[in-house]
């Protein structure tokens, strides 16, 4: 899968620290400096389409600024540990802290819209050391509907049920 590829190629320059292009691959976040980052996802994908070129950029200048990935969960994940990272209180509470952002991401119809949102939670991220699944990520705004958005709230909002507890209700 070519985000896999892009996600190889992106951590190898991460582990030689090619500053340069990382620095360019995070241009992809601005408006008015987002063509240097195109060199490095043309071979990616079609540049001439906005929405396929703004998901690759958002991704590629997410990775640049912050290549903590992981395998598992999806964006309503990484939120969830956001908000309760370092949080004394109940989770209900915590939860609270992002809730506005996160219900602004569900109203977009457009997974450009998506993408507009995003530096500012893969920075807040990056500063609390939580992990983003960019793969995942990745293939949700690729996809984006409304399956997307009940998943994320799942993550979200959800609790999993803890199995040994299960039997005990009456």
């Amino acid at each position: 899968m070519q985000i896999h590829k892009f996600l190889e190629w992106a951590q190898k320059k991460v582990k030689i620290q090619d500053r340069g292009t990382l620095a360019n691959l995070r241009r992809g976040f601005s408006k008015g400096t987002e063509n240097r980052c195109w060199p490095y996802i043309a071979r990616y994908c079609d540049l001439e389409k906005n929405r396929e070129r703004q998901i690759w950029q958002t991704i590629a200048a997410g990775f640049a600024t912050h290549e903590g990935t992981i395998t598992t969960g999806n964006l309503g994940t990484t939120l969830r540990h956001l908000a309760l990272e370092g949080s004394t209180g109940l989770p209900e509470d915590a939860l609270k802290s992002f809730d506005a952002r996160f219900r602004r991401i569900l109203t977009c119809s457009k997974a450009e819209e998506v993408c507009r949102h995003l530096p500012g939670i893969i920075r807040a991220a990056k500063n609390k050391n939580i992990y983003v699944n960019y793969e995942c990520l990745f293939n949700d705004l690729r996809y984006w509907r409304e399956d997307i958005k009940l998943k994320w709230a799942a993550a979200y909002w959800g609790e999993k049920k803890d199995a040994s507890k299960e039997g005990e209700a009456a």
